[in-house]
């Protein structure tokens, strides 16, 4: 293992992590000063709409969207979120998605280097590796003791330092939150790789599973993983005078360059709700019921 090539990288994660914390103070401490100029909608914050525009809605969005530390147990992630800024604090938002970017990149490699699998926890792995490089005097001087603090104490979240705070276009017109409460996966599986499956199984479900492929004629089986509700959002927003609506996959607080809310509609996730209007169900292309259940596995229609 080459020791300079460590060292090298090492310097190259702190510098990092160094970048992200300093972008995220001043993010901080920019989103403050807007307070009174650009407003904030966190619908999950209180029960009323003026506590979901209040400032306890917009320190915490400045908190969630700048998270880079495990959060902890008691802390309230946010899953939607709406922060009006200026154009200098939404470029500064940029700057902070790509110094996560290259953290995420740096921490890969260190992953290869320390010869660490995929397999393993990589949050825990590179804040082990930096915080006994700290603890040793390496790179105390980039941090300042709140900081390095943080660093023993806490877990990096990468998961946090790869997810991406959106910037939404300008003169947004009308925003609104919706859920996919329905969506599975659905992978197919071969005749051999069934009854590869079914030969894991124990004994007696083994002989049930072996049994019912014997007695079916079909090649091809589908694997059925339920997936959780999804957040996603419609918007429509101008350019050039032109009224372009958009729908996309959204997780998290984003980021509204503009001075004014727009028209927001927010919806309870499925889950929450007391009452769940009916919808018209399309005819899937597998069976509801699962063919043989030890496994998952159903048959197409």
């Amino acid at each position: 293992m080459d020791r300079s090539l460590q060292a090298e990288l090492v310097e190259r994660l702190f510098s990092s992590l160094s970048d992200i914390i300093l972008v995220a103070q001043d993010i901080r401490e920019l989103a403050l000063e807007e307070m009174d100029s650009y407003p904030v909608y966190v619908p999950t914050i209180g029960t009323s709409e003026e506590e979901h525009r209040s400032s306890v809605a917009r320190l915490a969005a400045i908190d969630s969207m700048t998270q880079i530390f495990r959060a902890n147990r008691d802390d309230k992630i946010l899953t939607a979120g709406i922060l009006c800024t200026s154009d200098q604090l939404a470029r500064k938002f940029d700057v902070f998605n790509n110094a996560k970017n290259t953290f995420v990149h740096l921490t890969t490699k260190a992953q290869r280097i320390y010869g660490v699998s995929n397999s393993s926890t990589p949050g825990r792995f590179i804040s082990t590796l930096l915080r006994n490089e700290l603890k040793q005097g390496t790179q105390r001087s980039l941090f300042d003791l709140a900081t390095r603090e943080q660093i023993i104490y806490n877990q990096i979240d990468l998961q946090a330092c790869r997810c991406m705070i959106r910037v939404l276009p300008k003169d947004m017109d009308v925003f609104s939150w919706t859920w996919s409460s329905s969506h599975k996966r659905i992978t197919k599986v071969t005749r051999s790789d069934a009854l590869k499956l079914a030969k894991n199984l124990t004994d007696e479900e083994k002989e049930s599973a072996l049994e019912a492929l014997a007695l079916c004629s079909d090649n091809e089986f589908a694997k059925v993983t339920p997936l959780k509700e999804q957040l996603r959002a419609n918007y429509a927003y101008f350019e050039d005078g032109v009224r372009i609506p958009k729908s996309t996959p959204l997780s998290g607080v984003v980021v509204l360059p503009q001075k004014n809310l727009p028209r927001l509609q927010w919806r309870q996730p499925p889950s929450q709700r007391v009452h769940v209007e009916p919808r018209i169900q399309r005819e899937s292309s597998i069976h509801d019921e699962p063919f043989i259940a030890e496994i998952g596995l159903h048959r197409y229609r």
